[in-house]
C-alpha cells in the first residue's frame, strides 16, 4: 500500500504545465499539484512536502530552488530552462538542482527520469519507514521538531513538550533521552493525571518498612528509581497545587526523604514534562504554579497537530498498515484510492493516536483485499474536508472534482436511506433506475455494500 508521491510543477505557461500535468499523472503515478507562480509555491513548500519539484527559472532567478534546498534539501529538483539557455541550466545544477530539461521538454526522459526518482524515493521510504527512531514523518513541521529534539538532547536543561493529545509527546521525551547522554539510565514516565494525590510522596519519594499500614518493606521513589536517567511528567498540569509544592521542592533541592525515614536522598535526574495546554494560560489561570513553571519551561518543543502536517498522514498510514496486518490473520494488500482521499482530508482531532485506532479498526472489519471507505468511521467519510475546495489546480478541474465529490456522497446517502434498495433510492432521487444503475456504476457503488 503506497499513497501516491505528489509533483509540484511550476510554470507560467498555461498549455506546458497542462501537458507536464497530464504526462506526470498518466504515466507516473503521481499527484501533480500545478502552479503558474513561483512566489505561490515557494510558500506551498513551507506548508507541505513534495517528493520532487519540476520548475521553470522566472525571471527573478533561483528564488525558488534555494527556498527549497533550505526547507528540505533532500528534495529533488528538476529545472526547465529556454532553449540554448545551458549556461543558466549549469548554475542551477551548480546550486542544488537534480537535472535540467530544454524547452521543448523530452517527454519520454522526463517521464523515465521522474518515474526513476520517485521509485527511489519509494524504496528509500520502504527500507526506512521510521524518519526519526519512533516518529515518523517528512514534512517542515515535523523535521523542526527533529531538530529541536537533536539540539535539546545533547544538554541537561529541563524540557517541557505542548501538543494535543495524541501527538506523541512521550515518543518525543523518549527520543530526546535514546539521544543523551542519560540513555543507559531508566525513562521513567509517570501520567500525573492519574496519579492518586494520597500516594504522590510513596509513590514518587519511596517510604521506609513500617511507614504506614501495609508497608511491609522498604521501597525507592520513582524518582530515586530513575537516578542517572530521566524522568517523564506527563499532564503536569493536572497535579494539584499541593503536590506542584511537593514536587518542585524535590527538584529544587535535588534531594528526598523516604515517607517515614529520616536519611536525605541524592536525585540524579532531568525532567521533561509534557502538556495538552498553554503553559502561560495554566499558569495565569492558576492550574500551574508560578515557580515551577519557571523551574520546568526552560526550553519548549512545540509539537503540530496532524492537520497541520497532512503530508506525513500517508507515511504514518503505511507504518500502522504494515504493523496491523502483521498482526491479523487477513491478506489485506492495501487501501483503496477512495479510503485514502477520505484519511488524508480528515481533520484528525485525536492525531496519530486517532489514525492508529482508525487502521486497526478497518483492517478487523475490511472484508476484501484492500481497505474500503465502508472500513473507515463514518466520522471519517462524512468529514467536510473530504469536500473542500482545490484551489492548486485549474478551475474547471476543480468544478469537476466538486461534483463528483456530491454525486458519490448524495448516492451513497439516498441508498442508506432505503435500505439498499436501488428502484426506491432512484423514485425518490427523481431520477430513473437505469440512470441509477449507471451512476452506481461511474462511482463503483455495490448496492450490496451500502449498510444503514
Amino acid at each position: 500500500m503506497a499513497f501516491k508521491p505528489e509533483v509540484l510543477v511550476v510554470d507560467r505557461n498555461h498549455e506546458s504545465r497542462e501537458d507536464l500535468t497530464n504526462l506526470l499523472a498518466n504515466t507516473c503515478n503521481c499527484q501533480v499539484v500545478a502552479i503558474e507562480n513561483s512566489h505561490i509555491a515557494s510558500d506551498l513548500i513551507g506548508e507541505r512536502e513534495f517528493h520532487l519539484i519540476i520548475s521553470e527559472l522566472p525571471e527573478e532567478g533561483f528564488g525558488l530552488l534555494e527556498r527549497v534546498k533550505k526547507v528540505n534539501p533532500e528534495t529533488p529538483f528538476i529545472v526547465v530552462t529556454s532553449d540554448g539557455d545551458v549556461q543558466t541550466a549549469v548554475q542551477a545544477i551548480q546550486k542544488g538542482a537534480s537535472d535540467y530539461f530544454q524547452k521543448p521538454v523530452d517527454r519520454i526522459r522526463l517521464a523515465r527520469l521522474v518515474t526513476d526518482i520517485l521509485d527511489r524515493n519509494a524504496k528509500r521510504q520502504a527500507s526506512s519507514p521510521s524518519a526519526f527512531g519512533a516518529l515518523i514523518g517528512n514534512s517542515p513541521a515535523i523535521r523542526k521538531v527533529f531538530q529541536l529534539i537533536c539540539q535539546v538532547a545533547e544538554g541537561e536543561s529541563n524540557v517541557t513538550i505542548i501538543g494535543e493529545s495524541g501527538t506523541g509527546k512521550e515518543l518525543v521525551a523518549r527520543e530526546i533521552h535514546a539521544r543523551s547522554i542519560r540513555s543507559p539510565g531508566a525513562f521513567v514516565p509517570v501520567n500525573c493525571g492519574a496519579f492518586p494525590e494520597h500516594l504522590f510522596e510513596s509513590e514518587l519519594y519511596g517510604y521506609e518498612k513500617g511507614a504506614f499500614t501495609g508497608a511491609y518493606r522498604r521501597k525507592p521513589g520513582l524518582l530515586e528509581y530513575a537516578k542517572g536517567g530521566t524522568f517523564f511528567l506527563d499532564e503536569i498540569c493536572e497535579l494539584s497545587t499541593a503536590l506542584q509544592v511537593k514536587l518542585l521542592r524535590a527538584l529544587q533541592d535535588r534531594k528526598i526523604r523516604h515517607v517515614g525515614g529520616n536519611e536525605l536522598i541524592d536525585i540524579d535526574v532531568r525532567v521533561i514534562s509534557a502538556t495538552n495546554r498553554d503553559l502561560q494560560v495554566a499558569q495565569q489561570k492558576g492550574a500551574l504554579r508560578e515557580d515551577l513553571y519557571y523551574r520546568l519551561n526552560v526550553i519548549t518543543i512545540q509539537l503540530p497537530p496532524l492537520r497541520d502536517r497532512r503530508s506525513d498522514i500517508g507515511s504514518l498510514c503505511l507504518h500502522f498498515f504494515n504493523k496491523y496486518v502483521k498482526q491479523s490473520a487477513k491478506d489485506v494488500v492495501g487501501i483503496s484510492s477512495e479510503a485514502r482521499d477520505y484519511l488524508s482530508g480528515y481533520d484528525w482531532p485525536g492525531n496519530v493516536r486517532e489514525l492508529e485506532n482508525v487502521i486497526e479498526r478497518a483492517i478487523a472489519l475490511t472484508a476484501g483485499p484492500e481497505i474500503a471507505a465502508r472500513d473507515l468511521p463514518e466520522v471519517l467519510t462524512r468529514s467536510p474536508r473530504a469536500k473542500q475546495i482545490k484551489t492548486d489546480i485549474p478551475l474547471k478541474q476543480a468544478k469537476q472534482e466538486l461534483v463528483e465529490s456530491f454525486e458519490r456522497e448524495y448516492l451513497i446517502q439516498m441508498l442508506r436511506s432505503h435500505g439498499g434498495n436501488v428502484t426506491k433510492a432512484a423514485q425518490s432521487s427523481g431520477v430513473d433506475r437505469r440512470t441509477f444503475h449507471r451512476l452506481l456504476s461511474r462511482y463503483k457503488i455495490q448496492s450490496r455494500d451500502i449498510v444503514n
